[in-house]
């Protein structure tokens, strides 16, 4: 048997294996392994790859057969990019676009049992495979359908995308319309001079592997859409706030905040006793509250979902065992608590942050992070000898004025000046009525 190969048939094989291989390396990082709507939409990239694949077999062996499987791949894949935008954007596979391309599925596979549905014909000077009639006109809905629901969720992701990861959304919205806008473009010129199914598909290759890139260096881009977190506070059973975290500005104090929850906590003391865990809907929003041995944990978001519940459980277990010393002795500093950071880095660091709205909105950093001349430092160091003080003191000096590290420094110097002066007259003192006493 003589095998078609053409710059078609190779073109179709490199472009698959390379995208196969792309698409399983992303499973490897653990921080995307779990997401639903990653997994759905790699399932669709594999899909569209395989499709490629086929394709290239189809031209190989002139298989009318393996040209209607390929046709069918389209199925699966088109499904699945719904089902991940879904997920991505209400927590939930279905929608109206799933119900009517389930529904035109079953239409495709009728249409690709019917003769003639593909016939081998001459094109560039080689043979191939051509799809003819409904099965064509089936082929280029689906991959339409396919493309429109990818381009608005990346134009929906990019518009919502807060400003700390506009970059990377930059990024993922370039890919996005790299693989749909582009590659329909010469998708739809293939009609006419089937040389351009081969800049298509590169295309798609190119598009997919900038916007997987983006979602996995910035996975925070698959949550803004479905909700937005708010804050989570945790307080002790007595009702003392140790530890206040927000992803969004807010003007409601610790204090308040706490009280809110102490309320609420009294009036559904009986749900909490039995349960555990409670939802409770707010004007804008939900509140999920969690209480445990020694804590009470209250997390305020647009509105729940199964992750959320989950996340607010673990990271209530892991703040139990992190801080059971200091819960166990009832310490009610809220300093004792600040490295509760390290849990909402492990359980919420997907969700992303709203707080900066603005290039130009002015941002404090904390001590640790603040560079001040080392003139400055080193007087501060020998003044504050307490480490938490020294960083306290470097915080505030970031607010002030610029002039400020100066006129520290200068008036350091009087206030030595007097003290070494004091101490001066203060040893004369001393010697004078040593002598006296002689």
């Amino acid at each position: 048997m003589t095998l078609n190969w053409n710059i078609e048939v190779i073109f179709d094989f490199a472009i698959a294996f390379a995208g196969l291989i792309c698409t399983i390396i992303t499973y490897l990082p653990p921080k995307t392994q779990k997401i639903t709507s990653l997994n759905f939409i790699r399932l669709s990239i594999f899909g569209m790859f395989i499709f490629m694949f086929f394709d290239g077999l189809a031209f190989l062996f002139v298989n009318n057969f393996i040209a209607r499987l390929t046709g069918l791949m389209l199925i699966p894949t088109t499904l699945c990019i719904i089902i991940g935008v879904n997920y991505t954007i209400r927590e939930t596979y279905y929608s109206k676009g799933f119900v009517l391309v389930f529904g035109l599925s079953i239409l495709f596979l009728f249409v690709s049992l019917q003769p003639n549905a593909t016939i081998p014909s001459t094109e560039s000077g080689y043979l191939r495979i051509e799809w003819v009639g409904l099965f064509n006109i089936f082929g280029i809905l689906f991959t339409a359908i396919a493309v429109l629901y990818m381009f608005y969720w990346g134009i929906k992701t990019w518009l919502n995308a807060p400003i700390l990861i506009k970059k990377e959304a930059s990024l993922f919205f370039t890919g996005i319309s790299i693989t749909t806008i582009l590659g329909l473009v010469f998708y739809f010129m293939y009609l006419f001079e089937s040389f351009y199914i081969l800049i298509s598909n590169l295309l798609i290759l190119i598009g997919v592997i900038i916007f997987m890139v983006a979602i996995l260096k910035e996975p925070k881009l698959l949550y803004i859409l479905p909700f937005t977190v708010h804050r989570i506070l945790v307080k002790d059973r007595e009702g003392a706030p140790l530890y206040d975290h927000d992803w969004v500005e807010s003007n409601i104090t610790e204090t308040i905040f706490t009280g809110f929850l102490n309320a609420v906590q009294l009036m559904s003391q009986e749900v909490m006793d039995i349960g555990g865990l409670l939802d409770i809907n707010l004007e804008e929003g939900i509140l999920i509250m969690r209480e445990s041995k020694f804590v009470t944990v209250g997390l305020v978001a647009t509105k729940s979902s199964k992750l959320l519940r989950e996340s607010v459980i673990k990271f209530t277990r892991d703040f139990e065992e992190k801080f059971e010393r200091e819960l166990k002795k009832s310490i009610k500093d809220t300093s004792q608590y600040k490295d509760a950071y390290d849990l909402i880095v492990k359980h919420f660091s997907n969700f992303p942050y709203k707080i900066v709205k603005s290039k130009k909105q002015p941002l404090l950093l904390t001590g640790k992070y603040v560079k001040i001349p080392l003139e400055l430092e080193t007087k501060l160091r020998s003044v504050f000898t307490d480490e938490e003080e020294y960083e306290a003191i470097k915080t505030e000096l970031i607010k002030s004025p610029l002039s400020m590290p100066t006129e520290f420094i200068n008036l350091y110097n009087d206030l030595k000046h007097e003290i070494d002066q004091l101490s001066g007259e203060d040893v004369k003192y001393l010697n004078s009525n040593q002598s006296n006493e002689e």
